[in-house]
């Protein structure tokens, strides 16, 4: 079962949501296999908050996590507020390494393989110029 692009926020409980992104995700494990990492952070896109000159100055938040060469990374944002893009951002470089925009996307998430171990920032736009509250989580899959 596949998650929604965008959830109604509290209308499945944390944990239920967690199991539907880890599914989505690849997120489940074998005998033998390592467990994913799964970040999840709640936050709001405000007015004030850092703007992006490389995007048409859209506000943003980022959250960087560590990820090693090959590992896969499911970044998926659930509002009802905005409309979402999320960006994958290698640090040392300050390069895009992907996005994902619910109208343009191949699937319900923005994944990714590493190609090298480093520090990455999962970073959540709101188009438009739009503002609100946003459940954000990050699946790092060995």
């Amino acid at each position: 079962m596949r998650s929604s692009k965008i959830i109604r926020r509290n209308s499945l409980s944390a944990a239920v949501l967690t199991v539907i992104m880890l599914a989505s995700c690849g997120g489940g494990e074998s005998a033998g296999e390592e467990a994913a990492s799964v970040i999840e952070k709640n936050g709001a896109i405000e007015s004030s908050d850092t703007c992006d000159p490389n995007h048409n100055d859209l506000a943003y938040d980022a959250y960087e996590f560590e990820a090693e060469t090959f590992d896969q990374v499911c970044v998926e944002v659930t509002t009802e507020e905005f409309s979402p893009l999320l960006k994958l951002v290698e640090v040392s470089t300050g390069a895009v390494i992907a996005e994902w925009d619910p109208e343009y996307g191949t699937g319900d998430a923005l994944t990714y393989t590493i190609a090298g171990s480093g520090s990455y920032e999962a970073r959540v736009y709101a188009m438009e110029d739009g503002t609100g509250d946003y459940t954000l989580t990050i699946t790092v899959t060995p």
